[in-house]
């Protein structure tokens, strides 16, 4: 089964956009736009059916046309047709939902009230960093830290958000709302409980719609530096204006893409330079048609980027395939997909004294104040389900002990920080505590803690500790005896120390490639794992430490302002090659000496800094590998444009990044690592270019697949950079693409051993089934069926009865050519012709994508084919064969050239009793 998504997603019950016509015509008295809604209700209103007008599309030059909610159908089916066939309409597609989807981020329907909020929060704690406390590992990964010093911040560009709402009221968020604060406007759709309200005002301060506040926080927060307000950390571009529109509510539900069309639709309007949209589904619908796709090609054209988040779907094991997981709608080509990168430093780490005088570290976003010290009560398994936490719960509080004991549990590979959240279905703990225990996983070595307020009702505090710390607990609690352990807190300073994944790709982050055409998604990666951000205020509340392409989509919409308030003329296209080709690749987290696949980090780490300061440009930010012609592989070329202001030398060369398979052998049971130092090659003209200052380059070269390790019929996909180097500067191109020719490749499945052969036709004859590989004399009664097998992707694949003296000379036989015997022509004539060549019918005849495959099929009785009328007949005696051609990728349907062929044995079709076989 390939990694990739292939069910329908979620469908909103009756509810459809309707495309309606936008023309701009000279000498109309009202707008288009109003012209054309007003023609739509006027003959929708004769249509069987009612409807309600969930939102109006006033775009002309985007998107005009209306969402629509019917209130019953009366029965009628396909009522879209009938709204397809009033005049004006160009399409009715139907609405879907898109979740929020981050793997920090809480299941809300299993919290106690993710609701909860303050109008009255408590005052924020108060901690200060040791020596090693740095809140700006993330910026300064992508060099932003350097920019801030240099007065970047993105003044003058406005970002608009898509998400949950914003808790504006943060002090670095502003406090405020409206023109002149941060949160300069925005829009609202719904309530916190999901009621459908439209209103000016996105303002969120429930926990459950924190996502929103944290992913502003990213782009733009200011840092805290004064009395109280101890947390200095900054946003990406502090000073860019914000825009939020919320589309979920505080139990992130509402997001229908006929919502999130509407909220796109009016920041455009807004005026937003980016719109980031930290949200997406793991299943596909987008055929190109989509009004979503539309939308989202037409802003790009107009200026506007749309940053998305890849997605979240990747997995934990270095051993299972993950190729083509990205989401939707970050697969759509005008977007901008992110991927994410662990923050190389885990930000906030407290520290606590034990029993024995040992000094155990612990993450939390806020310390635990408790110099008493706390006992600690040991639950074995913590994902077992709601009654180990009430028994634990129950005989503390008989016990009067209940507030002064800090429960912990065990954190293994299948009970992660979630399990905690079924601590408190019967009453609220203080204080919780997870113990990384048997950690193998250098994922799993790292801090994790859920986001603020996710366990038991928001007022429950947990902290994690790992394997080695987890280690020394356990142990002293042994020696100490459970009933006179403490653990003693008394620290409010924190350390923020690097993590063994710091800097490399997130395991949820999703890989690519987009399906089918192999264009790299992601397409760049921002940091993204624990990120420290703003969050709703209140109790456990004020920040968070959220992980998730969901964090990455902002950050990198944050950089985007940098560039953009740089070089405002700069097309989105334009911005996004900059930040591409001056990103740094990544090496894959397993293993050091292999650079990530381009299928999963694309460009690599974004660092603004580069992309602004350096003094060349290359360009485009990507490139596909695959056929140029039927003959020609990997041509590709690049611009480099020298804007400096003297001559320069340009040094080009070639990094090899991992190659994947989608379906490694032996599956289920993987044992094939999903990243392999299988590498291409580049051919250069010369390996360096002189350009005058000012001007620009075309270098054409070629990228060669490997020239060993590679298996077409696996479908892999291979990557890597192009590296451009000048005096300091050094920009890398990712690309990817199948490590083979497509339309080169052996598109039937073929197989010849002692114990098996294929494609294969086998007659059940009196002694069993006989494979026939010369000849075969059948009768009508005698059950036939097939094996062919394919080892790629097409686009046409039939089967056609012919002539056994047919002049086509095929790919490959079922038989020995060599080997003669006397032909009985049928008395029928051939009716239609395959390739110019008579043919009496078809077995199978598909123009559908179809995927590699190898079934038994076609099956039947005797010699049968099937008419383009769907007539199925006997042609009756005679000689025949069935030949089989798989069309090639990129080929055209009626040349035998574009296929390839094979050629069966003899069918002897007789009347009465059938025993030859020769």
């Amino acid at each position: 089964m390939l990694g990739f998504a292939s069910k329908p997603p979620k469908l909103v019950d009756l509810t459809f956009i309707v495309e309606l016509e936008d023309a701009v015509v000279e000498g109309d008295i009202h707008p288009r736009d109003l012209d054309e809604l007003t023609k739509f209700r006027k003959h929708a209103s004769k249509l069987p059916f009612e409807y309600t007008v969930a939102h109006e599309y006033r775009y002309p030059g985007i998107f005009v046309g209306l969402s629509i909610e019917l209130r019953t159908t009366h029965g009628l089916r396909s009522p879209e047709l009938r709204l397809s066939d009033i005049p004006g309409v160009v399409s009715v597609s139907p609405v879907y939902e898109l979740p929020l989807s981050d793997p920090d981020l809480p299941e809300l329907p299993s919290i106690d009230n993710p609701f909860r909020s303050y109008a009255n929060p408590p005052a924020m704690p108060k901690i200060v960093p040791k020596a090693d406390g740095d809140l700006s590992s993330a910026l300064e990964m992508a060099g932003v830290d350097k920019l801030h010093q240099l007065g970047v911040k993105g003044k003058g560009i406005k970002i608009g958000i898509v998400d949950t709402g914003v808790d504006y009221r943060h002090p670095a968020l502003g406090r405020g709302f409206g023109p002149g604060f941060k949160v300069a406007g925005g829009w609202s759709w719904l309530t916190d409980n999901g009621t459908a309200f439209e209103h000016d005002n996105p303002l969120t301060t429930c926990y459950g719609g924190g996502h929103g506040t944290h992913v502003t926080g990213i782009v733009g927060m200011d840092p805290l530096l004064d009395g109280d307000m101890t947390l200095n950390v900054s946003g990406v571009a502090p000073e860019a204006t914000v825009y939020m529109y919320r589309v979920f509510d505080c139990s992130t539900n509402g997001g229908s893409t006929d919502r999130i069309m509407a909220a796109m639709l009016r920041a455009q309007a807004d005026g937003v330079d980016i719109i980031s949209m930290s949200l997406g589904i793991q299943e596909s619908w987008q055929d190109g048609k989509d009004p979503l796709t539309k939308v989202v090609s037409r802003l790009a054209d107009a200026g506007v980027a749309v940053i998305v988040s890849q997605g979240n779907a990747g997995s934990r094991s270095k051993y299972d395939p993950q190729l083509y997981r990205t989401s939707t709608p970050a697969e759509l080509p005008s977007i901008i997909s992110v991927g994410s990168i662990a923050n190389k430093k885990f930000p906030l780490v407290y520290t606590a004294a034990d029993s024995r005088g040992a000094t155990i570290s612990y993450a939390s976003l806020w310390p635990i104040e408790f110099p008493d010290g706390l006992e600690v009560y040991l639950i074995d398994d913590g994902c077992s389900g709601t009654s180990k936490w009430d028994d634990a719960v129950t005989l503390l509080e008989n016990q009067g002990k209940l507030n002064t004991t800090i429960i912990a549990f065990p954190i293994t590979n299948n009970c992660r920080d979630s399990g905690a959240r079924g601590c408190c279905s019967r009453q609220n703990v203080p204080y919780i505590m997870g113990l990384y225990t048997n950690m193998s996983d250098p994922y799993d070595i790292a801090y994790e803690i859920p986001s603020s307020g996710s366990v038991g009702d928001g007022s429950v505090q947990y902290i994690s500790v790992i394997f080695s710390d987890s280690t020394t607990v356990l142990t002293n609690m042994n020696v100490t005896g459970a009933e006179k352990y403490r653990l003693y807190f008394n620290d409010t300073s924190y350390s923020s120390p690097y993590q063994v994944v710091g800097g490399k790709m997130d395991y949820y982050s999703a890989f690519g490639p987009l399906y089918l055409n192999y264009n790299l998604k992601p397409q760049i990666s921002a940091p993204g794992g624990e990120i420290l951000s703003t969050w709703p205020l209140g109790e456990q509340g004020y920040y968070s430490l959220l992980s998730g392409t969901s964090m990455a989509a902002p950050f990198l919409s944050g950089c985007y302002a940098l560039v953009k308030s740089q070089f405002p003329d700069l097309s989105v296209k334009e911005i996004l090659s900059l930040l591409q080709s001056t990103s740094e690749p990544t090496k894959w987290v397993y293993n050091d000496t292999i650079t990530a696949g381009t299928f999963q980090q694309g460009s690599g780490m974004v660092n603004a800094y580069k992309a602004i300061t350096y003094q060349s440009r290359v360009s485009p930010g990507q490139l596909l590998v695959t056929d140029n012609t039927r003959t020609t592989y990997g041509a590709v070329n690049i611009t480099i444009m020298n804007t400096s202001n003297s001559t320069k030398r340009y040094f080009l060369s070639h990094e090899g990044a991992s190659y994947s398979e989608p379906n490694p052998p032996n599956n289920p049971i993987f044992s094939q690592e999903n990243q392999l130092p299988i590498y291409g090659s580049a051919e250069f003209e010369s390996p360096n270019v002189e350009i005058p200052a000012g001007e620009s380059i075309v270098v054409p070269f070629k990228i060669l697949p490997p020239i060993s390790g590679i298996k077409p019929e696996r479908l892999p996909v291979f990557g890597g950079f192009i590296k451009v180097t000048s005096e300091g500067e050094e920009f890398s191109v990712p690309y990817s693409g199948p490590p083979y020719s497509l339309y080169n490749a052996r598109y039937i499945h073929v197989l010849n051993t002692s114990t098996s052969v294929q494609p294969q036709i086998s007659y059940k004859l009196q002694d069993g089934w006989t494979i026939n590989k010369g000849m075969l004399e059948v009768n009508s009664s005698i059950l036939y069926r097939s094996l062919i097998g394919r080892d790629q992707f097409t686009r046409g694949y039939r089967i056609d009865l012919v002539p056994a003296n047919i002049s086509i000379i095929p790919d490959f036989y079922g038989y020995d050519p060599a080997e003669e015997y006397e032909y009985r022509p049928s008395n029928t004539t051939p009716p239609i012709s395959v390739f110019e060549s008579p043919s009496y019918g078809t077995l199978v005849n598909s123009t559908d994508l179809l995927s590699p495959s190898t079934f038994n099929w076609p099956q039947g009785t005797g010699v049968k084919a099937t008419l383009p009328n769907a007539t199925e007949y006997s042609p009756g005696p005679g000689d025949y064969r069935w030949l089989v051609s798989v069309l090639r990728w990129g080929g055209d349907l009626d040349k035998l050239e574009d296929h390839e062929t094979w050629l069966s044995a003899v069918i002897r079709f007789v009347d009465g009793p059938a025993s030859k076989s020769l």
